[in-house]
């Protein structure tokens, strides 16, 4: 347990004088065991916004319906265009990154401006059109426009594989 602890893999707290002793799974534990997904912010179902990618909370227990693998990542829905595929504001979507896209699947795109270090991004269908020199993504709400980009403006941050949906 000391050894977990000097690697910053898990908390330490009670366990003196009768008390209970919690332990518990850090950010870095979390990450090495592949327990839980991380939820990395928000993503625009709608206009591009600025991509957030702080690690704010983690996602438990999917189960059997939704596997997550190491690596995969979360995050949080904001806005509509995507509403026609049962994707809602505050859904948390599971993507997974480093694989290869098909044509009309939902992605993470991230659009780069001039300045690499800038980037906005958004969940969308994505397709390349033009024998490949551009990307279009797609809303499945009619209220949002398709956007086009030149393919050397985009990167797919993660393919969508699934929703956990939250109800109050």
């Amino acid at each position: 347990m000391k050894q977990l602890r000097d690697k910053d893999c898990i908390t330490i707290a009670g366990g003196v004088r009768g008390r209970q002793r919690l332990i518990e799974l850090t950010t870095q534990g979390r990450a090495r065991t592949g327990f839980g997904v991380p939820i990395l912010g928000e993503i625009p179902a709608g206009p591009l916004a600025e991509a957030i990618q702080e690690c704010d909370e983690w996602l438990d227990g999917f189960g059997p319906l939704l596997k997550a693998r190491p690596g995969d990542f979360g995050l949080r829905v904001k806005g509509y265009s995507m509403i026609g595929d049962g994707i809602m504001p505050g859904d948390k979507v599971l993507l997974r990154p480093g694989i290869a896209w098909r044509s009309g699947e939902i992605v993470a795109a991230q659009i780069h401006g001039d300045d690499e270090s800038s980037y906005e991004g958004t969940l969308k269908h994505v397709d390349l059109i033009n024998n490949g020199k551009t990307v279009r993504l797609r809303a499945s709400n009619p209220d949002y426009s398709d956007m086009e980009f030149d393919a050397r403006q985009v990167s797919i941050a993660g393919v969508f594989r699934g929703l956990v949906r939250t109800v109050d």
